[in-house]
């Protein structure tokens, strides 16, 4: 699973994204700042669900490749990572504590129910039980510490490029 090291790594490039998107853009960083990343990392866990496909009870069609899955994926982290910047949670400290659960499926319910909470009450429990239950998945699906960092890499880039053509 990935380690705090890594999340470290993750936090500081986030970093840099969000500032580099705040200079180009007029907002105001409150808690409606909050809120629209909270609903952002809800709706990227709802496209990833859509590529992932284990809810599609009416659908034969197969899972998208893991290529596009683990973009999916990345999207979601980028905006819970920069969820925890934002309440300077301590990455350096963090320790995964896989929720019990088997499936993708299951998961989810779980990280709406943590999402629920941290969007009332955001404190750093409250993001690490979100954080644990979001990277559930990634354990599930054996998405490696590597794979996820080398999607981090391609997708931070894009999205650097994005803020460059007015995205």
């Amino acid at each position: 699973m990935i380690s705090s090291q890594a999340l470290i790594w993750l936090s500081e490039q986030q970093q840099k994204l969000d500032a580099y998107i705040l200079k180009n853009i007029d907002v105001q960083t409150d808690q409606l700042y909050i809120n629209k990343k909270i609903i952002a990392f809800f709706v990227e866990l709802g496209e990833y669900a859509n590529e992932e496909r284990s809810f599609k009870f009416w659908s034969k069609k197969n899972p998208s490749d893991l290529t596009i899955q683990l973009d999916e994926y990345i999207d979601g982290l980028h905006f819970l990572i920069s969820l925890g910047n934002d309440l300077n949670f301590n990455f350096k400290d963090f320790t995964f504590k896989q929720f019990d659960v088997k499936t993708n499926l299951e998961s989810y319910f779980v990280i709406l129910d943590k999402l629920n909470a941290f969007s009332q009450i955001q404190n750093t429990n409250n993001y690490q039980n979100l954080l644990n239950a979001f990277l559930t998945i990634a354990q599930i699906n054996n998405y490696s510490e590597t794979a996820i960092i080398d999607a981090y890499k391609i997708k931070n880039k894009v999205n650097f490029e994005r803020q460059d053509s007015n995205y």
